[in-house]
C-alpha cells in the first residue's frame, strides 16, 4: 500500500447512489469533508479510484448513479493494486453527467499511457477512437 502526506491535491473520482449517500453517509457537491480518524482502505476514510473507470470495479455504470469529480486535500493511501484510494480530508469538486464518462475515460487513458510509457505511441492514432 502507498501512502502519502498530502501537500499537493490528488485529483479522482468518487461514485454515488442516486440521492448522493456513499456506505450511509451524505455528500453534497461544492463541499468538503474530513475525518480525524485513522484511514484505511475498505475500512475507514472516504474512498475514491484516480481513474475513472475504476469506479466501475464498485458501482454498477448505470445513470442513476451520481459521479463526482473530487479532490483529495488530506493524507492519501492506495492500495497495492493502485485502484482504490482513501484520504482523510475529500472535496466534491463537481457532478460529471453520464455523458461525459467515455470523454474522461479515453482522456485519462491518454494521459496515463504516455506518463508510464514517456512516448507519443497513441498519439496521432486511430487506437483510441
Amino acid at each position: 500500500m502507498k501512502k502519502t502526506k498530502n501537500k499537493n491535491v490528488v485529483k479522482g473520482y468518487k461514485m454515488f447512489n442516486s440521492d448522493w449517500t456513499c456506505k450511509g453517509f451524505q455528500y453534497e457537491v461544492g463541499k468538503t469533508y474530513e475525518t480525524k480518524e485513522k484511514i484505511a482502505i475498505c475500512k475507514k476514510g472516504f474512498h475514491f479510484c484516480q481513474k475513472l473507470e475504476d469506479c466501475f470495479i464498485f458501482y454498477d455504470c448505470v445513470s442513476w448513479n451520481k459521479i463526482a469529480e473530487v479532490e483529495a486535500l488530506g493524507e492519501v493511501k492506495t492500495d497495492s493494486e493502485g485502484i482504490k484510494s482513501v484520504t482523510n480530508k475529500i472535496k466534491i469538486v463537481r457532478e460529471i453527467k453520464f455523458n461525459e464518462i467515455t470523454g474522461i475515460i479515453k482522456s485519462d487513458a491518454i494521459s496515463w499511457s504516455n506518463a508510464i510509457n514517456n512516448s507519443n505511441a497513441i498519439n496521432g492514432s486511430n487506437a483510441i477512437s
